[in-house]
């Protein structure tokens, strides 16, 4: 148990230098970004741990294709869907496929969409992750970071 009260393992933020000034934020030098590093296991075998973006605004765990391709995963035989994000118009395909998840607290059996046009390795979102895990973002304590506990569904 930690100092707030949450069981669990707690992972400090990662910190970002910021390469350009944002005017609404001049004073701004850098960003706190809640990640957690994770492997999946596609075919029986196991990929390099990655970092990945905890997203509770994503309904989905994202990664990109490359990952997928690496370890023999036939990207486009998957389930296509689109995907968007927070700005209106803008989509890119996505290919579905039952993977297994490994983080920091078990394996999880998920479905993950892979994709060319992801900007980062790997975003875990509601569907299996949030699903299986309790995820606690603490930014007041020093340093940021969040907690992490598994749960069990009966």
């Amino acid at each position: 148990m930690d100092s707030h009260g949450a069981v669990g393992l707690r992972v400090p933020y990662k910190i970002y230098p910021l390469t350009t000034t944002d005017p609404a934020f001049p004073t701004q030098k850098s960003v706190w970004v809640p990640t957690l590093a994770v492997s999946l296991i596609i075919n029986h075998a196991t990929t390099k741990r990655m970092e990945a973006l905890v997203d509770s605004g994503s309904d989905k765990c994202l990664f990109h294709s490359d990952i997928g391709r690496s370890h023999g995963l036939k990207i486009e035989q998957g389930k296509l869907g689109p995907i968007g994000g927070i700005v209106r118009g803008a989509q890119c395909k996505v290919y579905y496929h039952p993977v297994k998840l490994v983080i920091p607290g078990g394996i999880v059996s998920i479905t993950a969409g892979f994709s060319d046009d992801l900007s980062v390795a790997a975003i875990l979102g509601r569907h299996g992750f949030f699903e299986n895990f309790t995820i606690t973002f603490d930014p007041c304590s020093k340093p940021p970071g969040l907690v992490l506990e598994r749960f069990y569904r009966v």
